[in-house]
């Protein structure tokens, strides 16, 4: 066994996400991350409180790591062209990481990760509060939830295996798709 102080709020974190890139988020249990980390399931509660927890801290990380590459890409960017370089973004990222994509995109599971669905709430109020886009009229709202929903329809069909295209072609889509969406808000 890993003595305890070989262990890490990182570690913790990285190995569970690891185990459910390599298995799936339904085969993660405290059980099975302690028997990974070499150590007793009773030491993780020191770094987590519960295995929703621990999942919570995966999607924070995961939504973290997205607002990390946004705000690089987006330096300088506004209007739509921000927009499109958000969606480019987050598409990329789940993309990467298809293991927790769906963790951001499926409402009962999200509004159990409490902390991260904040997260991924304020990432994109401040992407709208930075483009001067009012969700709280009718038109921002319609705009902002049709984004959304565009960006995430698309992400989860593309995960799913749903498009049977080329990966070109299949990028062609995902751009036409969100040029459309985008087209609707009244910004330059």
């Amino acid at each position: 066994m890993v003595k305890r102080r070989t262990l890490s709020h990182e570690k913790v974190i990285d190995r569970a996400n690891l185990m459910i890139a390599e298995e799936g988020v339904d085969h993660l249990t405290i059980r099975a991350l302690a028997a990974a980390l070499e150590v007793r399931p009773q030491s993780l509660y020191n770094y987590v409180e519960s295995l929703n927890d621990l999942l919570d801290q995966v999607g924070l990380q995961f939504v973290k790591e997205i607002e990390d590459r946004l705000m690089r890409r987006l330096v300088g960017v506004s209007g739509k062209e921000a927009l499109m370089v958000f969606a480019q973004e987050f598409r990329q990222s789940c993309n990467q990481q298809q293991h927790l994509a769906p963790l951001l995109m499926n409402p009962n599971d999200l509004h159990q990760l409490t902390r991260t669905h904040k997260a991924l709430v304020d990432l994109y109020q401040q992407m709208f509060r930075s483009l001067h886009l009012d969700e709280a009229g009718d038109t921002g709202l319609v705009e902002s939830t049709l984004y959304r929903s565009v960006l995430f329809g698309f992400i989860m069909q593309e995960i799913g295996g749903f498009l049977n295209l080329s990966q070109r072609k299949v990028n062609q889509r995902f751009e036409q798709t969100m040029a459309l969406a985008i087209a609707q808000f009244n910004i330059d």
